[in-house]
């Protein structure tokens, strides 16, 4: 086999330092991969590959910034450059520069300045991942034209912007990060706008500045999250038909995604497997008002995170609907009343963090309530259980033995007086009708036995007082 006839080349973590200069005989490569090297920079005669489709540079120790000559690469379909140490702009042709591209893995390295601003209508891009970089200004609005865009990740940048309410316009958009930035303002549609997101699974809004009050007329649009039949969330198989011969190198780390679960900062690889994660996490924000019942409708969510925000009122007892749930964080509010019983009823809920709020009452004790510990409650005064130091006093009324003994009581009060009020009338229709003679010593008998029933009576009462 000659030179010109190999197209797929893997190299990946075989600790080269360089790019081997015979790849650059290679005509007809359309497959390059050296994730995981030590290659500190990318030669010049890589733009000249006309033919490559997938370049795979990921893992390695990149630095400088990234040539506008990659936007020669007019073939290119997936570029992936992410987890190095390249600096400087995001070149402004990468959002135009080839109709076939589909996804642009940019994270982990230490670009600045603008996203790119334009992109080419009817382009293919998939998945934009621009993640742990020092990205600034605003979110460009041509970002519309990614019709089939399905990926957005700018997570830990400098981002400074309001909502993005325009991309619920994106008809395929299923994962939306925006968190560890400067966005602000209200979580809102604006003016006439739609914004349905209506393929959306996971949106992660966490750790800016967003204000206002919760997003109820938003959330009630996110229409994916309403079922919970897994076939309705299942990803697309990407490519499979028309680039079937390398579909198994986009397959092997297409979407990687970082979200907070359980507490714990999650890895998700291949996201498109995890076609059963519905995730809301809009923590570390400023977001108040009441949280809706209408969220208890979101029928496939599996984590929901509202913690440390300005939430007010009652934890609704629909969130007991939530049949998947998986984690629950609603830690570091102001939220009271009592923890609805209903959510006992969630038989996966494996994290539940409802600490530091104004909650009281007695915990839930049974189902999955019985396996989470005290810090998952504490910082609520009112708040009492066999999880915390402050246990529940037993307000179920009292005793059965002591209701009988009431119940006795009160039956021979009751019979006390019943025999008193006969005996009295019994006793003056029987004086009547004995006459005078026996008048005075008939009433004297009655006088007496009266007398001892009355202090028996008062007696009576006093011992039960």
């Amino acid at each position: 086999m000659t030179d010109s006839l190999i197209q797929d080349l893997r190299l990946a973590s075989c600790n080269f330092v360089e790019i081997p200069t015979f790849i650059s005989d290679l005509s007809d490569m359309e497959t390059l991969l050296l994730s995981n090297n030590n290659i500190t920079s990318l030669p010049k005669w890589l733009w000249k590959k006309e033919s490559l489709q997938i370049l795979d540079v990921s893992n390695n120790s990149l630095v400088g910034e990234i040539s506008p000559s990659i936007c020669n690469l007019k073939s290119l379909r997936k570029l992936d450059l992410s987890f190095n140490n390249l600096s400087g702009n995001v070149p402004s042709c990468l959002g135009k520069f080839s109709q076939y591209l589909e996804s642009l893995d940019l994270k982990g390295n230490k670009l600045s300045g603008l996203i790119p601003q334009t992109y080419m209508i009817g382009n293919s891009l998939k998945q934009i991942d621009l993640s742990n970089n020092n990205l600034q200004g605003q979110l460009p609005r041509a970002l519309v034209n990614n019709r089939r865009l399905e990926f957005f990740d700018v997570s830990y940048n400098n981002i400074n912007d309001s909502f993005p309410f325009w991309m619920g316009e994106l008809p395929e958009l299923k994962v939306l990060s925006l968190s560890n930035n400067e966005f602000h303002g209200d979580i809102r549609c604006s003016g006439n706008m739609t914004c349905t997101f209506s393929k959306l699974h996971i949106i992660d809004l966490s750790h800016n500045d967003f204000s206002g009050s919760f997003p109820t007329e938003m959330i009630q649009s996110w229409k994916a999250m309403n079922t919970s039949n897994a076939s309705q969330l299942q990803y697309e198989s990407y490519l499979r038909s028309k680039y079937a011969r390398q579909y198994h190198m986009l397959e092997k780390k297409f979407y990687s995604f970082t979200m907070s679960n359980k507490g714990l900062a999650r890895v998700y690889v291949k996201l498109q497997k995890f076609y059963s994660l519905i995730a809301i996490d809009i923590s570390s924000n400023k977001i108040s008002g009441e949280i809706p019942q209408v969220i208890g409708e979101l029928k496939g969510l599996v984590l929901l995170n509202l913690s440390n925000n300005h939430l007010i009122g009652s934890i609704p007892s629909s969130l007991g609907k939530l049949s998947n749930l998986e984690a629950l964080d609603l830690s570091v509010n102001s939220l009271s009343g009592k923890i609805p019983q209903q959510l006992a009823q969630i038989t996966f809920l494996e994290f539940l963090n409802v600490s530091f709020n104004n909650l009281t009452g007695p915990i839930p004790q049974n189902n999955q309530f019985s396996t989470f510990k005290g810090d998952s409650f504490e910082g609520n005064q009112g708040l009492c259980g066999d999880q915390l130091v402050k246990k529940c006093i037993d307000h179920a009324g009292p005793s059965t033995s002591d209701v009988d003994d009431d119940d006795d009581s009160d039956s021979f009060f009751e019979l006390y007086w019943t025999v008193v009020l006969i005996g009295y009338g019994g006793g003056l229709v029987a004086g009547v009708a004995l006459g005078n003679s026996y008048f005075l010593q008939v009433f004297a008998w009655y006088r007496d036995c009266l007398s001892v029933s009355v202090i028996i009576l008062l007696n009576k009462i006093f011992k039960r007082h």
